[in-house]
């Protein structure tokens, strides 16, 4: 499953990279692969709906499918996330031990014992160091709403589109600000069940999460404002129902997880240094040379007297 995962996760990285570097043109590949296809269902929806606010219900319709059919890859990544701070929960008092033993160091040769320590640390305790974050579901959103955008941009019929007396192609501060107030009232859901140490961290940038999203609603196209409306109403559904699975998640995590190697099990596994500081020391050449003269002449004076 991991390595579909990752096979995953490079060909959407990849399909991104290709999209972008062709720009949102009306010849461009975002517009020609998605916009287009995109602005024909937008219409047909249009049609099926009626009305001069068909446009944007297409784009809600759109976008709820969407994030619906990914909800469980989603929801999965938010339980990931969670466990995994909940075991580096657990496994703190063991990285505050080598981060002492790091800041105590006396020699380089320690630091990097220390180092090694803390890497394996994670890895033998089974232990993202990312934190269980999907680069997956980061790449599948691009596309989606870029392809949004494009469609929008330049399908001829969508360009005046309409939603409630609001511009689709132009930027709606209506809009912007409640999709940054539903990605407000997430973030706060989601620090309720963090760890306290962790909301220390944390809480600011996922504070920061609804002012971008906000500001970026703001310059954009209606249409992309209206997408991250309906985008964050799913993500906080996401939340909510990571609301619920909170207990059970940390009762369960409680249980099972053991830490396998403490730090001084892997402090010990490094290997001893071979070279110390006093052995790097310079040697006192002058002396050694001088010592070495002085025995010469001594034996010189000696060989003359036994000749005599």
């Amino acid at each position: 499953m991991k390595q579909i995962k990752r096979v995953l996760t490079f060909v959407f990285i990849v399909f991104d990279i290709i999209l972008l570097t062709g720009g949102y043109s009306a010849h461009s590949r975002m517009y020609q692969w998605l916009g287009r296809p995109i602005a024909d269902i937008l219409l047909q929806i249009s049609h099926w709906v009626g009305g001069v606010n068909g446009i944007g219900w297409g784009i809600i319709i759109i976008t709820a499918v969407l994030r619906l059919a990914i909800l469980p890859l989603f929801v999965n990544q938010q339980k990931n996330t969670t466990m995994s701070q909940l075991k580096l929960r657990i496994l703190k008092p063991e990285v505050d031990k080598i981060r002492d033993i790091t800041q105590n160091a006396k020699n380089p040769q320690e630091q990097q014992a220390a180092a090694a320590a803390s890497m394996s640390l994670y890895k033998e305790n089974g232990v993202s160091m990312t934190g269980g974050i999907s680069f997956l579901t980061m790449a599948i959103q691009l596309p989606i709403f870029s392809g949004v955008y494009s469609a929008i941009m330049h399908a001829h019929g969508l360009q005046s589109a309409t939603f409630f007396g609001l511009a689709l192609n132009k930027p709606q501060i209506v809009f912007a600000i409640l999709a940054g107030l539903i990605y407000l009232l997430q973030a706060w859901l989601s620090l309720q069940r963090m760890p306290e140490e962790q909301r220390k961290v944390s809480g600011m940038m996922l504070l920061m999460s609804p002012i971008m999203i906000a500001a970026f609603s703001m310059f954009s196209s209606g249409s992309i404002g209206l997408y991250f409306i309906v985008g964050g109403i799913f993500a906080l559904i996401q939340t909510a129902i990571l609301h619920v699975q909170y207990p059970a998640l940390e009762a369960k995590v409680n249980r099972e997880f053991k830490v396998l190697k403490t730090a001084e099990d892997l402090m010990a596994s490094q290997p001893a240094a071979t070279v110390t500081p006093a052995d790097l020391s310079p040697r006192d050449v002058t002396a050694t040379a001088s010592s070495s003269n002085t025995k010469q002449r001594n034996s010189g004076k000696q060989n003359r007297n036994s000749k005599g």
